[in-house]
């Protein structure tokens, strides 16, 4: 009951204005019975007073009237009617005060007419004096008749102040009774009445304090951190209606923070990436600058041995943290052959077929991690526990070498393998069109020999190291016997298969830094430095005898046989020919050789020494 707080005030607002009006009404009823018993006292005393005014005036009157009889000065007289009409009125005003009492009244009328008596008998007195003071004699029945009647006014006068006198003190101790009452009622009610507001107050403040207390002590709970404080409140409505404003608050306020914590871990996750992003793009930016400064020096690669010292220069730049090989193929490619090392790798073989390779089998990336679950390759290094990489290059869809890599491959490193392979196939494409437009510059298409050309710009060299050096220099030239006719009968298909065989077989009968080259249409040169007159004669008839043997097959059907002449020319080095004098020389013994009879080796003929003169 009285659950609400409002309710409570409420109750106690009605019960100290209950309280409030019961004790004004019985103060009120005690202060009317206290005002009218103090006005009866009043009244008794007002009757009493004016029967002494009575008595007072009637005594004065007298006295004046006796004392001009006795002294005849006029003076005695100058209050007499006042005080005659005093009593008279005080005698009516008697007669209306104690109307209320019957007794009283009765006397206060006998009062009035003795009073009214007594003053008429006085003033016929004194108009007589007055008139005449002579002629004033003494009447001892009339001063009996007198004395008799203000005896009877002192007796009636004194009986009724006995009786007013009773009624006084009657009424007085009435007055003090009611007081007494009243003070005991406001002693008693007002404690009692302030017992009972003070204990309601007390249960309106307990029922506030303990519900209150109950949510500050939730509140500051929930303010410490504690994000399950709820309030559990038992008080009245309002504070139950508070708790759960509050918990619904709460439960609002610990949604938000967990949503603004997940936005923060949320943006320190986003901010954390964006930071690893920057890193890694600084990191990647870095790997494109150093990757780019090699690709422009791979771009301007001249010698075929410049790869291998541009890439053993910035592969431990990029790839810090691993050590490999970088393999590629051989002319043939039959082999892959070590091009370039970096990062101290372990001792692998030079060489190794395509075959020894998974990755280079699939065309694809081939990375162990784990020999137990994937396939090592043959050429790479079973003692070794870490990461292992065979990578392909490829260009075009054409594989052209492979980057082993030993070591734990991050993100990073993938990255710049990726760009590194790509760079490292570039570089090598553009190498082999250098070489390409290099061979076309300087060889013959048909026969792969070096073009006349490249055999001027040759010559001269050799001709220069040959004067430098004291060394001998040789130069041989030859043609096919009766190539015409070979055309004429057998085709210019079959001619070109012909020249193709006979360049095959000079490229087998000479050293390496020979220099054998189609000097035009069926007649080639052959440029030997360091080769005496007797070791390069013995060459080209060992390669006139090769040719008598070769036999050529065209479209299934063998072709006959064939011949080679050779003009043969020697410098011994100082004071020798130079090289245009050897071709001249070579040249014209070759003439010779023709003329001759074909099939035939001649040597150039000394020139005569020029006569001194």
């Amino acid at each position: 009951m009285l659950k609400s707080l409002r309710a409570r005030v409420f109750s106690l607002a009605l019960l100290v204005c209950a309280g409030g009006l019961g004790l004004g009404g019985m103060l009120l009823y005690s202060a009317l019975d206290a005002r009218d018993a103090f006005h009866l006292v009043r009244h008794t005393q007002e009757v009493i007073m004016q029967l002494d005014a009575v008595d007072s005036n009637l005594r004065e009157a007298e006295s004046g009237v006796r004392g001009y009889l006795l002294t005849g000065s006029v003076s005695y007289l100058d209050g007499f009617e006042n005080n005659i009409e005093l009593a008279r009125r005080d005698a009516a005003r008697i007669q209306g005060l104690v109307a209320d009492n019957p007794p009283q009244a009765q006397r206060a009328a006998m009062l009035v007419t003795l009073v009214g008596l007594r003053t008429k008998s006085m003033s016929a007195l004194f108009e007589k004096v007055r008139r005449d003071p002579a002629k004033f004699a003494y009447d001892p029945a009339k001063a009996v008749r007198a004395k008799r009647l203000s005896d009877n006014i002192s007796r009636t006068i004194g009986a009724m102040r006995q009786v007013e006198g009773a009624l006084l003190e009657k009424r007085g101790h009435n007055a003090e009774e009611v007081w007494a009452s009243t003070n005991l009622l406001v002693f008693l009610s007002a404690p009692f009445l302030i017992l009972i507001v003070s204990g309601a107050a007390w249960a309106i403040i307990r029922g506030i304090d303990k519900p209150l207390a109950d949510v500050l002590a939730a509140v500051a709970r929930f303010g410490e951190g504690a994000r399950d404080a709820r309030v559990q409140v038992g008080g009245g409505t309002e504070f139950r209606r508070l708790g759960d404003a509050y918990n619904a608050m709460a439960d609002r306020l610990v949604h938000a923070l967990e949503h603004q914590e997940e936005s923060e871990r949320a943006l320190a996750a986003a901010n954390a990436k964006l930071v690893q992003h920057g890193k890694t793009l600084e990191a990647r930016s870095q790997s494109i600058e150093l990757i780019g400064g090699m690709s422009h020096r791979l771009q301007a690669l001249r010698e075929p041995g410049e790869l291998a010292e541009v890439l053993e220069c910035f592969l431990p730049q990029v790839l810090p943290t691993l050590r490999g090989h970088l393999y590629l193929f051989n002319n043939s490619r039959n082999l892959l052959v070590r091009a370039a090392s970096w990062g101290d790798p372990v001792d692998l073989p030079e060489t190794f077929t395509p075959d020894d390779c998974w990755g280079l089998r699939r065309g694809l990336a081939h990375l162990v991690t784990d020999e137990r679950k994937e396939v090592l390759c043959r050429h790479a290094d079973a003692n070794y526990k870490g990461g292992q990489l065979c990578k392909p290059v490829m260009a075009g869809g054409e594989i052209l070498g492979l980057l082993y890599v030993q070591g734990a491959i991050c993100e990073e490193d993938r990255f710049r393998l990726v760009l590194l392979v790509e760079n490292v196939a570039l570089a090598l494409v553009n190498e082999n069109l250098r070489k390409r437009l290099r061979d076309q510059s300087i060889r013959d298409p048909l026969t792969g020999l070096f073009n006349r050309r490249y055999m001027e710009e040759a010559l001269s060299l050799e001709s220069a190291r040959s004067l430098r050096n004291d060394a001998p220099l040789s130069v041989i030239m030859t043609d096919v016997d009766h190539f015409k006719r070979f055309n004429d009968r057998h085709g210019h298909p079959a001619g070109d298969a012909l020249l193709k065989s006979i360049a095959a077989l000079m490229q087998s009968h000479f050293r390496e830094g020979d220099i054998i080259c189609r000097y035009g249409g069926e007649e080639f040169a052959i440029i030997a430095p360091g080769a005496d007159l007797e070791l390069i004669r013995a060459r080209a008839e060992a390669l006139r005898r090769a040719a008598r043997e070769l036999r050529l097959t065209f479209d299934g059907a063998e072709v006959g046989e064939i011949s080679m002449s050779f003009g043969v020319a020697c410098s011994q080095g100082r004071g020798g020919a130079g090289g245009h004098d050897l071709v001249v020389e070579a040249d014209q013994a070759l003439y010779r050789a023709k003329r001759d009879g074909r099939d035939r080796v001649e040597v150039a003929l000394p020139k005569p020494k020029a006569k001194a003169a």
